[in-house]
Formats: structure tokens, sequence, C-alpha cells
């Protein structure tokens, strides 16, 4: 496996999200300082949007989530699963800095049990 670099740790903002293209997807980075960079599917599965970059980051039961900033949920930074849904996950990503460099892990991202992002049905779908 082979790592990706994606940007510079010093562009990062603290304790905030952004959204980067990383192997063909989009996926959220989130530098929280002391505590890591962490990186995350972009797309909410509980709606099919490209929005978890811009979460709210928030502390459950001494824990790290991003909180989905249309519905709510709050997914952890490390295992993806949902808080309040066991059925809602989000693909997560292994991260490190090297030299300065916020580098990515080039392989199969870690799902956790419970629906694929991919496999996930839009609130606001037509299906009968």
């Amino acid at each position: 496996m082979s790592w990706v670099t994606l940007c510079e740790e010093k562009v990062l903002p603290t304790n905030r999200g952004v959204a980067a293209w990383f192997c063909g997807r989009a996926i959220a980075l989130f530098n929280l300082g002391d505590k890591g960079i962490f990186a995350v599917d972009n797309i909410d599965p509980a709606t099919g949007v490209s929005v978890l970059s811009r979460g709210l980051l928030c502390e459950l039961n001494n824990e790290l989530y991003v909180s989905s900033p249309l519905h709510k949920q709050h997914y952890h930074l490390q295992s993806g699963k949902c808080f309040e849904n066991s059925e809602l996950n989000v693909s997560c990503f292994e991260v490190k800095k090297y030299q300065g460099k916020v580098m990515v892990r080039k392989n199969k991202p870690k799902i956790v049990q419970g629906r694929r992002p991919t496999e996930t049905k839009s609130a606001f779908s037509k299906e009968a």
C-alpha cells in the first residue's frame, strides 16, 4: 500500500474540516491539532450529499466526532460509526504527517459493519 500526499500541513485550518479529492473520491480532512489529523468520506450517508467537511467537530463520551451539517448525525472520526444510527457509517482513511506534508494511505478504506456509503439511499430519492 502506498501513501498519497494531499497538502502541506500548514495550509490545513485547525479545528475545521476541508474537502479534498483523493483517488477518485471526495474526502473530508480534519486537523485537530495535538489530537491529530483525520480523514473520512465527505459523503453524508444519510443524504448522499458531499458535506461532512463542513460539519461541526465535537466530543461525545470522550470520543471525537463530526456532526453532519444537514441532519446532525455524528460520525466517529476513527471508526466511521454513526452515534445515532448503527446502519449509517462513513469510510475512514489512515493519515500521517511526513516532513510537513499530510499523507493519506492509498488502499481500501476501513468500512465498519453496516451499510457502505455507496449503498446508502438518499432521504430525497423517489423510491417506491
